[in-house]
C-alpha cells in the first residue's frame, strides 16, 4: 500500500512540475493536515503554522518548473516546512521586540498635507491593485469575488467551484499573497481594498 501511494503521490509531484492545478490542489489536500500536525511541534501558534504552510505551497507553485524530482513527497514538504517555520522564527523575533519598544510618544501626527498625500496614495494603490488582479487566474479571481465581494462561506465557495474546502482557502490565501506581493498596502488591509475595488476590475 505504502509503495503504491508513494508511486500515486510521484506521478502528482511530476504533473503538479508540468503545470497542473489540479495536481497542486490534490497535493495541497493531501497534505496539509499532516503538514500541520508536523508543525505545530515547532510551535504553538496555530496560525503561525498555518501561515508557514501556505507559504511553503505559495513557493512550490512559485517554483513549480524549477523543483527537483524526489522519491518521497512528503519527506520533501516536512523538510522544506521545517525551513520555513525556522527561517520565520527568526526573522519575526526581532520584528515583534522592536515593536514592543514602540512608545506612544514616537506616534506622529499628521497634517492636512499628509492627510491629501494618503489619499493620493490609496487611489494609487487601488490603481496596483486593480493591475495585480489581472494577472492571477481565472480561478483565483472568481475565489476572490466570492469570497469579498459576495460574502459566500469557504463551504459554499467549495460546493459553487467543485473543490475540497482546503483546496478553497489555499486558493484565496494564494491569491492574497500574491496580491501583497504585488503592492504595498501601507498598513491597509488588501481584503478591504479587494471589496471596495472590486467592481473596476474585470
Amino acid at each position: 500500500m505504502f509503495c503504491k501511494n508513494n508511486m500515486e503521490n510521484d506521478h502528482l509531484w511530476r504533473q503538479f512540475k508540468e503545470g497542473s492545478e489540479h495536481a497542486f490542489y490534490l497535493l495541497y489536500d493531501q497534505y496539509a493536515d499532516k503538514l500541520y500536525k508536523y508543525g505545530i511541534h515547532f510551535s504553538k501558534d496555530k496560525d503561525f503554522v498555518k501561515d508557514c504552510i501556505h507559504d511553503l505551497f505559495l513557493d512550490l507553485y512559485k517554483y513549480r518548473i524549477k523543483l527537483s524530482e524526489t522519491n518521497n513527497v512528503q519527506f520533501y514538504l516536512f523538510r522544506s516546512l521545517r525551513r520555513i517555520i525556522h527561517k520565520e522564527r527568526a526573522r519575526v523575533i526581532p520584528f515583534v521586540r522592536n515593536e514592543r519598544s514602540y512608545t506612544a510618544k514616537e506616534m506622529p501626527v499628521f497634517s492636512h498635507e499628509d492627510y491629501l498625500i494618503a489619499t493620493e496614495t490609496k487611489a494609487e494603490e487601488y490603481k496596483a491593485l486593480n493591475a495585480a488582479m489581472k494577472k492571477l487566474t481565472d480561478r483565483q479571481r472568481e475565489g476572490l469575488s466570492l469570497k469579498f465581494e459576495h460574502d459566500h462561506t469557504y463551504f459554499e465557495i467549495a460546493e459553487i467551484m467543485g473543490i475540497s474546502v482546503e483546496s478553497t482557502r489555499s486558493i484565496i490565501y494564494l491569491a492574497l499573497k500574491q496580491l501583497r506581493k504585488s503592492i504595498d498596502v501601507k498598513g491597509s488591509s488588501i481584503q478591504l481594498l479587494i471589496f471596495l475595488s472590486h467592481s473596476s476590475y474585470s
